[in-house]
This record gives C-alpha cells, structure tokens and sequence, in this order.
C-alpha cells in the first residue's frame, strides 16, 4: 500500500485566510520565509483575494524534495528568518512555469521555466516569483539538501547562488533538471537502498553542473557521509556546553533524521553518545587546565551537561585514567603533551 506524500494547500481554506496560511504555516515548513501577496506591497491593496497555492513534500536520506504551485509573490528569507533557521540548507529551485527573479550574495537572476538556480538558508535571499499569464500560476520542483552535504564538492563554496542555469540545451544543467524530475516521479517506489543512491548521485550531479572541485572525482556515500559527520563534530563542538543538546536537536539542525546521524556516528568508529561525552570530558579537561583552583567540580560538571559531578568523574577517569581534581591538581606539574586521553 502506497502512503500518500506530505500535503499542504490552501485551497480548502476561506479565501480570506489562504494569504494568511500559505505565509504562517506552509512558508515555515521547509525554512523561514516572509511572503508578500503581488500587489500587495508598500501598503496597496493585493491584485487578487487570495492565494490559490499547494505544496507536496517527501524525502531522499538527507535530501527534502518538494513541488510547489503558487501565485505571484515576493518571497524573503531576511535577517529575522535567517535567525531563525535551525538547519544549514541549500535550496535548489527548478522552475517549471512561470519564471523567478532570486538575488543573493550580491548577484541577481532570472529563473526562466525549464531552469534552475541555488539558494543558501544561511545568509539572506529574495524570490520575486511571477505567475505564467495563461495559467496564473508558478510552478517549482525544490529540493533541499544539506549545505554540509554540497559545498565540499563545489570549487567555489561563495559563489554558487542566485545563478540561473539553463536546463534547455544538452549538459550537465539538462541532467541536474531530468534528475530532480526523475527523481519526484519515482520517490514513492523507492526502497531505502535506491534513495541512499539517488541522494548521492544528485548531489553529485548537481555539483558538476554548478562548479565541481577536486572532491567530486572520488564522490561517494562515504565521501559525503565523511563531510557531514565533519560539520556534525565541528557544530558539536561549538555548542556541547549544557545538557541540551540531544540528537533531535542536532538533526533538525541538519536536516537528517535520527537514524540517519547514529549511523553517520556508527560507521565513523565512535557512537554520537560517545562523541558527545568524548568531547564534553575534553572541554572540561580544558577548562581545569586554565583555572587550576577555581571552579567548583559540580558546577564544572552542570556547565559541560553532565548530570552530576559523580557522573563527570566516571566519565573522566575513563577518558584520561584519573579524577577530575587529580588531573586539576596536576595541570600545572606536567607538560600539555603528557595529559593525553586512554580512550
């Protein structure tokens, strides 16, 4: 039995109230967007009542895919959303009727049907969508992907948005567009393994298409996976002080599921669980290293998320052979080369 795909629309809504949730509940599913109905700006009335507009959504492993149908309208993704954006995503927009006008980065262009341009939730960006007259109505195939997953891939990771890429003319552009519409057509036949697939080739793909480096020859699942367990580590790092930070959190930080990061953990040699503690013990060890007699244990322990300080000591012993107040009170006797971790 087939299970329908994600399904958002407007139409069965009071036109009175499609602007209203098309912007508070369908432009805040995928990132944070602030839309404006065409006309509607610098305070004048909108053109038309309502906003005829549907969005159907599903998965590869780390790639969202999405078709979207709306009306004329200027989408922004400003400071305040770029604030509020929990995951670090690349949206790779192919436009299938009406055309887009997309800036970012400095750089403008148009999105003509048939083409495609690039996105980056971390920094601002504006969609300036126009309907197809005949129709009144634009129509995007968008597929998210995770910007860790990309941009070690692309030679030049500063400059690939807001580019139109003309998918009309035979070349790696037409074989970026038949993969992401292959890929729509066929997303609910397929079993994990083929997604697995389907998500590397398409990253692949889209790299060459858009300034491929040196990376993308060896590019393979474990090419990818490596490079985003990476950027996992690296966000791990910066933010392991507390006890918040769960593995819900960090996937909705990167767009994967649950599964997929403890199998990202799993085939690098260490457990997320592991990973985490791992680098709490050696933030603490730090820590006791540069205030040598300051700090109070339990509250070192409480600082870097462990659930007490007994809990820090058998983590710590098991990390450096010793006690945190052993290692403390030794900070200042031996050489940093000689204060190693057993495990």
């Amino acid at each position: 039995m087939e299970v329908p795909l994600p399904f958002w629309t407007t139409l069965d809504r009071p036109v009175g109230e499609q602007f209203s949730y098309w912007r508070e509940v369908i432009c805040e599913a995928f990132t944070p967007l602030a839309a404006e109905q065409a006309g509607g700006r610098r305070g004048r009335v909108p053109d038309e009542p309502g906003m005829a507009s549907w969005v159907r959504s599903s998965a590869l492993t780390a790639t969202n895919c999405a078709e979207v149908t709306s009306t004329t309208q200027l989408i922004s993704h400003g400071p305040a959303e770029v604030r509020r954006t929990a995951s670090d995503q690349v949206f790779v927009n192919l436009q299938l009727s009406g055309h887009c006008v997309g800036s970012q980065g400095g750089r403008t262009c148009v999105v003509a049907p048939g083409g495609f341009a690039l996105f980056d939730t971390t920094s601002e960006y504006r969609l300036d969508f126009v309907a197809d007259k005949a129709t009144r109505e634009w129509h995007v195939l968008s597929f998210r992907v995770p910007r860790a997953q990309l941009l070690p891939l692309l030679s030049d990771p500063h400059r690939f948005t807001a580019v139109a890429h003309d998918a009309g003319r035979a070349g790696p552009a037409n074989l970026v567009a038949s993969t992401m519409t292959s890929i729509w057509q066929n997303l609910d036949g397929l079993d994990p393994h083929a997604k697995d697939a389907a998500d590397v080739a398409f990253s692949s793909v889209l790299a060459a298409a858009t300034g491929g480096s040196d990376a993308l020859r060896d590019t393979s699942r474990a090419t990818l996976d490596a490079a985003l367990r990476a950027a996992i580590v690296r966000y791990l790092a910066a933010n392991v002080t507390g006890a918040k930070l769960t593995a819900e959190k960090v996937t909705a930080r990167f767009g994967i599921s649950v599964r997929k990061l403890h199998r990202l953990f799993h085939e690098g040699g260490r457990s997320f669980g592991k990973t985490v503690t791992a680098l709490r013990v050696e933030g603490c060890a730090r820590e006791l290293t540069a205030t040598a007699a300051t700090r109070p244990l339990a509250d070192l322990a409480s600082r870097w998320g462990f659930a007490d300080q007994s809990h820090l000591s058998r983590c710590f012993r098991a990390r450096y052979g010793c006690s945190p107040s052993e290692f403390r009170d030794n900070a200042h006797r031996e050489p940093a080369e000689s204060r190693t971790p057993i495990a």
